[in-house]
């Protein structure tokens, strides 16, 4: 699992706001020594393959979105603070006082600003305070400001990971480094083994407000089936009950309609022999992942669903268990060994 968390601290400390990822380069670095090729599409995307020892092999796609939540510059007022709204997926609630980083022609860090409680009445008090009502002051002046930054700059979270007791770790944008990193670990193990089919793994665009980039990713491969990696909730205080799963239950595996039943039984079968954790995740329709982009592109993808159990989703405080990554990792690796889904 040592393994797992190193790719995670190298991997949370990146600035990849959804949208924002085609300057990126750390992550093709992770991936290039593990497979025979890897590139970069016009969308984003980073795209590695490797080939089979056999010609005319079927092609096995693996997904995770590699963007994260974010905001964007909206104004710089006279003061020197910067405006904002939503890029994609922050909730209003976890923003304030938060420490942040601005990418324009340098990065820098700041803080989310908002009045103190004192200077609030008490009807504003009882109330969550409003993005548009917040700022973000980087400590310069405005003439500074606007030579540094200009409006359309993305924001995100300035913090990395942390361990936690029992195999836990704590940080932003585990929505989806953790998939990263778990794709990654797969391949680390899988280096030395000659596959069955061609497996091209995808680290995606954009799947936080749209999933475009797996849509394209998808066009471009056409492969014969196809495995997303996300995470869904885990459970922690205040949960409702059926909503979210516990911390080292292992791989959640989802079933939807959208979802391939080859491809989902198949995955249920190699938990089962390999005796990996898993728990069944029934979905009724879409799945808010990159699966519903992939399983409707071309002229239909059987896709599945595995998730990573994550407690407090789009903070920057996000917590998830190594145990559970390795349970992914695992499946994933027996999966793909295995030759992927069979189709009666």
């Amino acid at each position: 699992m040592k393994n797992l968390q190193n790719y995670l601290f190298k991997l949370c400390g990146e600035c990849l706001p959804s949208g924002f990822e085609r300057e990126e380069k750390s992550v093709e670095a992770l991936l290039a020594p593990l497979v025979d090729e890897v590139h970069k599409d016009s969308c984003g995307n980073i795209i590695g393959c490797r080939k089979s020892a056999f010609g005319n092999a079927k092609k096995i796609m693996l997904d995770a979105h590699l963007d994260e939540i974010g905001l964007m510059v909206t104004k710089i007022d006279d003061a020197g603070f910067i405006h904002f709204t939503n890029l994609a997926g922050f909730s209003p609630i976890a923003l304030p006082a938060s420490s942040v980083m601005v990418k324009g022609k340098r990065n820098l860090s700041g803080v989310v600003a908002t009045l103190p409680p004192h200077l609030l009445s008490a009807e504003e008090r009882k109330k969550p305070i409003e993005m548009k009502k917040m700022v973000i002051d980087v400590g310069y002046p405005a003439e500074t400001v606007r030579e540094l930054i200009k409006v359309g700059d993305p924001i995100i979270l300035r913090q990395g990971c942390a361990e936690l007791l029992n195999d836990r770790i704590t940080g932003k944008a585990l929505d989806n480094r953790a998939g990263v990193a778990v794709i990654l670990d797969m391949l680390t193990t899988l280096q030395k083994m000659p596959l069955a089919m061609d497996l091209y793994v995808v680290f995606s665009a954009g799947e936080e407000f749209s999933g475009f980039g797996a849509l394209n990713a998808a066009m471009e491969i056409a492969p014969d089936e196809a495995v997303v990696i996300d995470v869904t909730h885990g459970e922690s205080g205040g949960t409702p009950r059926g909503k979210a799963f516990p911390l080292g239950c292992g791989a959640v595996i989802g079933v939807a309609p959208i979802l391939s039943g080859a491809v989902t039984d198949r995955l249920k079968e190699m938990a089962k022999q390999y005796v990996i954790p898993y728990e069944m995740e029934p979905i009724n329709g879409r799945t808010g992942t990159n699966s519903d982009q992939i399983a409707t592109s071309r002229c239909g993808v059987p896709t599945g669903l595995v998730s990573i159990p994550l407690r407090y989703m789009h903070s920057g405080c996000e917590v998830a268990d190594l145990k559970d990554l390795k349970a992914v990792s695992d499946l994933l690796s027996r999966y793909v060994n295995r030759g992927g889904a069979r189709y009666e």
